[in-house]
C-alpha cells in the first residue's frame, strides 16, 4: 500500500513501507480500497509529510467524519473508512512514526446501522422463484442445458454457504474436501486473507459431484469448480463479475433489482430467523466482529446446530 507522498525514512522501514507490510496479505482490491481511503483523507486534511500527519488529532478525524456525512455517504461506507483509517494509524504509531495514535476509538465511534435490517434478503418464495427462472431462461441453444445446470448450482452454493461471489469464483475441485462425516470447502482467497472452511450440506455436495460428471462428459475436466461457458473463454474460470451477472439476470427475470450479495444476505438473515445463535452465526458467516453480524437480526435463541442445516431447501 503506497502513499500519495515521499516522506523521509525515519528508521529501517519508511512508512509507505510499514503499510505495505500490514496490507500485503489482503486481496488486490482490498489494498486498493484501503489506499483510497487514505489518499482521500490526506486530500482533505492537506497532509503533505509526515511532520503534518504528527500534528492530527481525534478531533481532525471527527471532522472528516462529519464531512463525509454532510457529503452524503451512508452509515456503512462512514464505518469502512474509519475502519482503514484506524488501521493505518495503528501501524504508523506502533512502528513509532506518530508520537501517539490521532484514532481514539472512545472518541470516533462507528455510525449507527439498524440493528433489523432485512435489505438485501430474498424471502424463500423468490429464490425459488429465480430457480424457476432458471429452468426456462432462454439460454443459447448450444450451452443451454450446461448454462441451466451450473447457474442452478451456483444460486445453491452461493445461499447454502454464504459466500462470496469472489470466492466461489476462486473454487477449485482439490478445495472440496472430506473432513470426518462431513464435507468442506477450502475458501483460499477470502476477505481477511485468511483460508477459511465451510461447510458443504450433503445434497449440495452430491449435486457438485454430478456436476464434475457433466462436466468431464462435456470434455471440460478443468480446476475450477465454476467455469465460464461462452464460446471464446469456455473453460476458463469465472470471474467475480460473472458469479455476479448470473444472479442479476435470474434476478431480472422475476423483476427484482438484486447481485450476488443478495444470497449471502440471505443465508444469514434466514439462519438467525431460524433461531441459530448469533455467534454460530458469525462464525458461519465469518464476519470478524459480531457487530456485524447482529445488523442482519437480532435477539435470537441458541441452537448446536451448523446454521446451513437449518436452512430451507430450494
Amino acid at each position: 500500500m503506497d502513499l500519495p507522498v515521499q516522506w523521509e525514512k525515519a528508521r529501517d522501514l519508511t512508512p509507505a513501507q510499514a503499510l505495505k507490510m500490514l496490507f500485503e496479505d489482503f486481496k488486490p482490491n482490498t489494498r486498493r480500497a484501503y489506499s483510497r481511503v487514505f489518499v482521500d483523507f490526506q486530500k482533505w486534511a492537506s497532509i503533505q509529510n509526515l511532520e503534518d500527519l504528527k500534528k492530527l488529532n481525534s478531533l481532525t478525524i471527527l471532522e472528516y467524519k462529519a464531512f463525509l456525512k454532510n457529503q452524503g455517504k451512508k452509515p456503512a461506507s462512514i464505518n469502512q473508512t474509519m475502519s482503514a483509517l484506524r488501521k493505518v494509524f495503528k501501524v504508523l504509531t506502533e512502528f513509532e512514526y506518530l508520537p501517539s495514535n490521532p484514532f481514539k476509538s472512545t472518541i470516533i465511534r462507528n455510525e449507527k446501522v439498524s440493528d433489523v435490517s432485512n435489505k438485501g434478503s430474498l424471502r424463500v418464495a423468490q429464490l425459488n422463484a429465480m430457480m424457476e427462472a432458471n429452468a426456462r431462461e432462454p439460454y443459447d441453444r448450444r450451452v443451454g442445458d450446461l448454462m441451466r445446470k451450473r447457474n442452478g448450482l451456483l444460486l445453491r452454493f452461493l445461499y447454502f454457504t454464504a459466500a462470496r461471489r469472489g470466492e466461489v469464483a476462486d473454487l477449485c475441485w482439490q478445495d472440496l474436501l472430506q473432513d470426518g462425516a462431513f464435507h468442506v470447502a477450502v475458501i483460499r482467497n477470502t476477505k481477511s486473507g485468511i483460508p477459511q472452511r465451510l461447510k458443504i450440506r450433503q445434497e449440495l455436495y452430491e449435486e457438485l459431484q454430478e456436476w464434475k460428471e457433466i462436466l468431464r462428459n462435456h470434455g471440460l475436466e478443468e480446476a475450477w469448480v465454476f467455469i465460464s461457458l461462452g464460446f471464446r473463454t469456455r473453460g476458463q474460470k469465472m470471474t467475480g463479475k460473472g458469479v455476479n451477472d448470473v444472479i442479476v439476470r435470474l434476478g431480472k427475470a422475476i423483476g427484482m433489482d438484486i447481485s450476488a450479495h443478495y444470497l449471502r444476505h440471505t443465508a444469514i438473515t434466514l439462519a438467525l430467523e431460524m433461531g441459530e445463535s448469533l455467534q454460530k452465526v458469525q462464525a458461519y458467516a465469518r464476519h470478524s466482529s459480531a457487530n456485524t453480524t447482529i445488523r442482519y437480526y437480532h435477539d435470537q435463541e441458541i441452537l448446536r446446530k451448523n446454521p446451513t442445516d437449518s436452512l430451507p431447501r430450494i
